[in-house]
């Protein structure tokens, strides 16, 4: 499905905010960027992607109102001791939960069309992975400043270079995550871990 890449004040306009809005959002991990296909240094905003995203994660009660959340009509109060009862709840409380149900399919179907959904077991072996990675990247860091750290008199220029560089590993992981170049990273992993396994079973049994 093609979708429609917009910049950040162009999509400010799309949902009838200020520049600020998209910025705080971006901050917050709601919005979806993507190459420009015509300049692949820059950087565009989803807009399908970006809007199921949004919807399913800001909450309709607060703030600017979102597009595709159903509202529950208004329900007219009745005296407790009149209102009809079915299953021991009123007429208003069952709608309430009807409202409630849509309001989670909606969210659902955004966080779909959003491409944020994944059965739990491959999220679980993304965890692993992504664990594997940081773990990788931490000890790369610390083999990479093991003589900075070995010619260190004190120990708070210790702390703080050491604190430094972790900040700085994890601000790169952060970044790629958004990107999804770090995803793709660890399927590429998983996959060649999967293919060594199956060699060396192979060689094994010869």
């Amino acid at each position: 499905m093609n979708s429609t890449l917009m910049t950040k004040a162009e999509y400010a306009r799309h949902r009838g905010v200020k520049p600020s809005a998209v910025s705080n959002w971006v901050k917050a991990g709601h919005i979806v960027f993507v190459e420009d296909p015509e300049r692949p240094t820059k950087m565009l905003i989803d807009v399908q992607r970006t809007d199921a995203r949004l919807n399913s994660r800001i909450d309709p009660m607060r703030g600017r109102p979102t597009t595709g959340v159903p509202r529950a009509a208004p329900v007219a109060s009745e005296p407790e001791e009149t209102a009809p009862q079915i299953g021991g709840r009123t007429a208003a409380q069952i709608r309430m939960e009807l409202a409630d149900e849509q309001l989670v399919s909606v969210r659902q179907k955004n966080a779909r069309d959003a491409g944020e959904l994944a059965p739990k077991v491959e999220l679980d072996r993304r965890a692993t992975e992504l664990g594997r990675v940081v773990r990788e990247r931490t000890h790369a860091m610390f083999r990479a400043i093991s003589e900075r750290l070995a010619a260190e008199k004190e120990v708070r220029a210790v702390m703080a270079l050491v604190a430094a560089e972790i900040d700085r590993v994890f601000a790169d992981l952060a970044d790629e995550v958004e990107r999804g170049a770090l995803v793709e990273d660890v399927e590429e992993t998983a996959e060649d871990a999967a293919i060594e396994n199956e060699v060396e079973a192979q060689l094994a049994e010869d």
